[in-house]
């Protein structure tokens, strides 16, 4: 049976230098610099879930509505020239859609949430010769590549009962990703090289 949509909202978060910032927030001109952009904050709360504030979710009634927002983040994400490339991402960037419906007639009404993830891609400090704030960029990309690594291999270690902890608090982006990562979620990874 078919479910009516009740309603949707989107967000998009970047997350630069293991900041998060809301990059749907609307300047003057449309697009914002990083400065300009609200700086979100992750709390956890006593159950251990996650809470960004400065994050606003932004309601979107159309496949069209949802394409102007992905645009409209994706104008607003920090991108650099690096001696590798002309326009290199300097972020990762999660943009998630929240959906609710219901069946007709019912009262129930069921949440969804998808998190589309683009990462920035590993760097090669040595071989790349960044310096100053490219450097600074490329550390906190690694960064939190590796930290997404030890969470996927400690949730893939506690799935064969050798591990309990899994260590989601090291970054902002795996505290986030935590009810997609573990938890009752379906994971899918696309690689583009």
């Amino acid at each position: 049976m078919l479910r009516s949509l009740v309603g949707s909202e989107m967000c998009i978060r970047d997350s630069y230098n293991n900041g998060g910032f809301d990059l749907l927030y609307k300047g003057e001109d449309m697009s914002c610099s990083l400065e300009e952009l609200p700086k979100v904050r992750c709390m956890e709360d006593e159950d251990g879930e996650f809470h960004l504030q400065n994050l606003q979710r932004v309601v979107s009634s159309s496949e069209e509505d949802a394409l102007n927002l992905l645009f409209l983040g994706d104008t607003n994400r920090t991108i650099a020239e690096t001696p590798m490339n002309m326009a290199s991402s300097r972020s990762h960037c999660i943009f998630t859609i929240y959906v609710e419906s219901c069946l007709p007639g019912s009262a129930v009404i069921r949440k969804s949430k998808l998190n589309l993830v683009d990462l920035a891609g590993s760097e090669r400090v040595g071989r790349t010769g960044v310096k100053e704030k490219l450097l600074s960029e490329a550390v906190s990309i690694n960064q939190a590549l590796f930290f997404l690594e030890q969470v996927i291999v400690a949730l893939g270690e506690r799935s064969k009962g050798k591990r309990t902890h899994i260590p989601y608090r090291n970054s902002m982006m795996t505290s986030v990703l935590k009810d997609s990562l573990g938890g009752n979620c379906k994971t899918l990874s696309l690689i583009h090289i």
